[in-house]
């Protein structure tokens, strides 16, 4: 490698020509030798110690620190502690930031459910990821309990079927029915509804929402609100604070 000027170490690192001449006045890079004109030349050794003062400068150190460490016969082995502290670092903020993308991917697929459900916060998005984690534990207690009453009914039947005596079905059927009631009250309990179009959220009557069109995660009704009939998101209610 032949020898850089000033101006062209300075853009080969991206730093000032004004930067390299402090280091230099400063004692931490100095350069190799000087041309007959009086310029100055650096050489690959300088070039790598300069990356090596700009890493360490990089990761918080002064340059009276990074110049003792330079100069230090124990030089090595400082600055294998520190780059191995500097690894260390970098691998919890790739942790974080792993931890943090995955957030913002599940943030960004709960707005695809929350499409009329105006975001203006941090604290409505943490909103959102509440109601869904919410809505999931809700949805698979019903699945839960839907799963349950057929394993009653079904081995209800087999035994009627084998030992001739239907009221034990009978008798299965009813239980499958209450424990269905029950299931759907506490479901309706847990949950209210965001109008569409004017995005209040309401508890609509049992009744009506019983018997509502739906989707997994909208049911057709009639806001109490402002009138209109429309599909709305259904979404966690808010715990109820204690008096």
């Amino acid at each position: 490698m032949s020898k850089l000027t000033t101006g062209e170490l300075a853009k080969q690192v991206h730093v000032s020509v004004r930067t390299l001449q402090y280091y230099d006045q400063k004692g931490l890079l100095q350069p190799s030798e000087l041309s007959t004109g009086g310029r100055r030349l650096y050489s690959a050794a300088d070039l790598k110690r300069l990356k090596l003062i700009l890493l360490l400068k990089g990761m918080g150190l002064t340059l009276t620190a990074i110049q003792e460490i330079l100069d230090s016969d124990q030089s090595s082995h400082v600055l294998a502690l520190l780059l191995d502290q500097q690894e260390q670092k970098l691998r919890d903020e790739q942790a974080t930031n792993a931890e943090k993308l995955r957030t913002v991917r599940q943030v960004r697929a709960g707005l695809n459910d929350f499409a009329e459900v105006p975001i203006k916060s941090i604290e409505d998005m943490e909103r959102i990821m509440t109601n869904k984690q919410g809505l999931r534990k809700i949805h698979l207690n019903l699945v839960g309990w839907g799963l349950l009453m057929d394993a009653i009914e079904l081995a209800a039947l087999i035994y009627s079927i084998v030992v001739g005596n239907w009221w034990v079905f009978g008798a299965a059927l009813v239980v499958a029915i209450v424990f269905a009631t029950v299931a759907v009250r506490q479901y309706f309990n847990a949950v209210d509804f965001i109008c569409s179009n004017c995005n209040s959220q309401f508890r609509p009557q049992f009744k009506q929402a019983f018997w509502s069109g739906h989707t997994p995660k909208t049911r057709k009704l009639t806001c109490p609100v402002c009138g209109q009939t429309n599909y709305c998101v259904e979404v966690l209610r808010k715990a109820t604070p204690a008096r």
